[in-house]
């Protein structure tokens, strides 16, 4: 059985529209079973989201993220329970995040104007690629998955939705039953995972 994890999505503790509790019950709606929110330097969200999952035995699992406004580029964390300094240096914040027992994912890469990382050294460090983003242009993605393989590195994929409406239209599936937290970071460090998500308006599904 392969479960549905959307690994970006942004609640109204950043720049989203949405309720934590709102996202929950759209991503449940839609058959997501694994979440990242994954707020601009906080992890408010996700702390949050795994506290409602918990009070109210919501079915979807939650990993802790953030996503990092470093000075080269946004960079996705996760599995760690400190936040990050904004506008810290990439490589500095990825080191930071291996001592938290944390990993990363360069976000929505060579998409310039939303501070995606387009230089390839950073590639070469971070722990995963986002390799589909929703809000991304079809070349960003197939570009970062291009890359993810040469560098041989892991994957993540989301919607980057921010409003709940639009959660669940960029995930990863994940060949695992019940897992934990590090039980998914470690799927997606090894790259055994596929990835999906809606393109051009059609449901497009990628093998890894």
């Amino acid at each position: 059985m392969l479960l549905k994890a959307d690994l970006h999505v942004h609640s109204n503790h950043s720049d989203g529209k949405s309720s934590v509790r709102e996202i929950l019950k759209s991503a449940i709606s839609k058959g997501i079973e694994v979440i990242s929110i994954t707020d601009h330097d906080t992890l408010n969200g996700s702390l949050e989201a795994i506290e409602v999952v918990r009070e109210e035995h919501l079915p979807v699992k939650v990993v802790r993220g953030v996503e990092i406004s470093t000075s080269q580029g946004h960079l996705l964390a996760y599995g760690i329970d400190r936040e990050i300094e904004k506008g810290i240096d990439l490589i500095e914040a990825v080191e930071l995040v291996r001592d938290l027992g944390g990993i990363t994912s360069l976000a929505h890469p060579f998409q310039f104007y939303r501070h995606g990382a387009i230089r390839l050294k950073f590639f070469k460090v971070v722990d995963c690629i986002e390799v589909f983003n929703a809000r991304s242009l079809p070349i960003f993605n197939i570009l970062s998955n291009y890359f993810r393989k040469r560098y041989r590195r892991g994957l993540t994929a989301g919607s980057d939705a921010h409003h709940k409406d639009f959660v669940g239209i960029g995930y990863v599936l994940l060949n695992l039953k019940d897992p934990s937290e590090i039980d998914v970071l470690n799927a997606l460090t090894s790259g055994n995972c596929d990835f999906a998500g809606k393109m051009s308006g059609l449901l497009w599904r990628f093998k890894c």
